[in-house]
């Protein structure tokens, strides 16, 4: 088994249709097993996101809401994914950005956990900067955005983390006893910091700008848009405003080249696979902790519960005749899925804590009928936002933190709306909908919370 987890990245992959993408090798991993188009993290915030995928479940379940705590406070005795796969007679470790950086789960490992050495920038004049993550801060306006060096991979930390785990599997590849590996890269989180070949890849002038660079029609400001602090705390990033259209088609270039580097650390991977025989014998798994707005509805971030923050990109390949090659599944799909998947896939019991769906059957049949919703949530300005996606909505309650009480109601027809540029919650049209889907998100969130 080897799973592999982008940070901050969203559709923005040649197989996902962004024709203006380079990501052969993610390419390659589609067509040689199902991807998801409709698949939604639980939250679009590194910690929260990575518990609940890590656990198996939903963040007011493991009451992480920041980047700081684990699902060990809540759960402490719940078998994490790769704990579960030891538990089983696996070989497990860990590399890089797993849960959030610097968290460890030594329970889950055989050996201990991978983090590299820190190596953010590259260029001489940046080598000793460090981003301060969790807030905004003038300290960070020293930080470059993004950059770009003629430096090999090794010369970024997820370089590191690549070559860490090409020794480990080149290694467990000759056992008997079955692996488990799970790499977590930082990229494209900011800064977007890649080495030239990865920018070379792309001609700027042919970059496209986000088709819908403001707020939605109607939104509730106040719970539903992110201010996006961090972003606007790097060095040169406009301190208000939107970005002037040179500079995001800059910022872009910078993102996807980041896309491409990670593309070429799967190609890395995919290659040692091959080369050591165990390809056919080993599922793959490759997603993301959430997505990533680059413009859309004016902002630079994720910290949202619309589509471009929540929907990931999925890919499973797994080995044999049974399952799909080449596939496209149209399913609503969750990161907590992917627990109950992979112990399906590899004939283990599922533990009772489970808040996901094994997705195994889809992996068979792609285009099985499937009647199951998404449920993500964030929070801000003192209340928590449950979004539930079905197959024509987006709908999203806001509620107050303190009172349960209901701040704010958005909707999104997906039908007539799919970029959700407007929201008609206070529609006449849908006021009839709106009760309906409501029930719906109740009762989601009440059959898959175990507190």
């Amino acid at each position: 088994m080897l799973v592999i987890i982008a940070d901050d990245l969203n559709l923005s992959l040649g197989c996902y249709g962004a024709d203006h993408m380079h990501s052969p090798n993610l390419d390659r991993l589609a067509s040689e097993g199902v991807l998801f188009r409709r698949a939604y993290c639980q939250t679009a915030l590194c910690g929260p996101s990575r518990n609940s995928f890590f656990s198996g479940a939903r963040p007011d379940s493991t009451q992480v809401y920041n980047n700081r705590a684990t699902f060990r406070e809540a759960l402490p005795d719940v078998a994490s994914l790769p704990q579960h796969f030891k538990s089983h007679g696996y070989f497990t470790r860990g590399f890089g950005k797993v849960l959030h950086d610097g968290q460890d789960d030594p329970a889950s490992w055989s050996e201990p956990f991978y983090f590299p050495e820190e190596r953010v920038y590259a260029r001489p004049e940046n080598r000793n900067k460090v981003p301060i993550i969790d807030r905004a801060d003038v300290a960070n306006r020293a930080n470059p955005l993004f950059e770009t060096a003629d430096v090999e991979d090794e010369a970024y930390w997820d370089g590191l983390t690549t070559g860490e785990a090409l020794a480990t599997l080149s290694r467990v590849a000759t056992e008997d006893k079955p692996f488990f590996l799970m790499l977590g890269y930082h990229k494209p989180h900011t800064p977007f910091n890649a080495p030239a070949d990865y920018w070379d890849l792309y001609d700027r002038g042919r970059i496209p700008l986000a088709a819908n660079p403001f707020p939605p029609a109607n939104v509730p400001e106040k719970y539903a848009m992110s201010d996006f602090r961090y972003v606007r705390s790097f060095q040169g990033v406009p301190e208000s405003g939107p970005f002037p259209d040179a500079y995001a088609r800059e910022v872009r270039h910078a993102y996807f080249a980041c896309v491409s580097f990670i593309d070429a650390q799967v190609g890395k991977l995919l290659a040692a696979l091959e080369n050591s025989g165990t390809r056919e014998n080993t599922i793959v798994v490759f997603f993301s902790d959430h997505g990533y707005q680059l413009g859309e509805h004016a902002m630079w971030c994720k910290h949202t519960n619309f589509e471009t923050s929540t929907q990931v990109p999925l890919i499973v390949s797994a080995p044999g005749k049974a399952f799909a090659r080449g596939a496209s599944c149209e399913a609503l799909a969750e990161l907590v899925d992917l627990y109950p998947t992979l112990a399906d896939l590899c004939g283990l019991p599922l533990p009772d804590h489970l808040e996901g769906n094994s997705l195994a059957p889809l992996l068979r049949n792609p285009v099985l009928a499937w009647p199951d919703l998404a449920l993500s949530q964030f929070q801000r300005a003192g209340a928590r936002g449950y979004s539930i996606r079905t197959p024509e909505f987006r709908y999203t309650e806001w509620r107050d933190l303190k009172t349960g009480g209901l701040s704010a109601t958005e909707l999104y027809d997906h039908r007539t709306d799919p970029m959700e540029n407007e929201n008609v919650a206070g529609e006449a049209a849908y006021a009839a909908k709106i009760p309906e889907l409501s029930k719906l998100l109740a009762a989601k969130r009440k059959a898959l919370t175990l507190h």
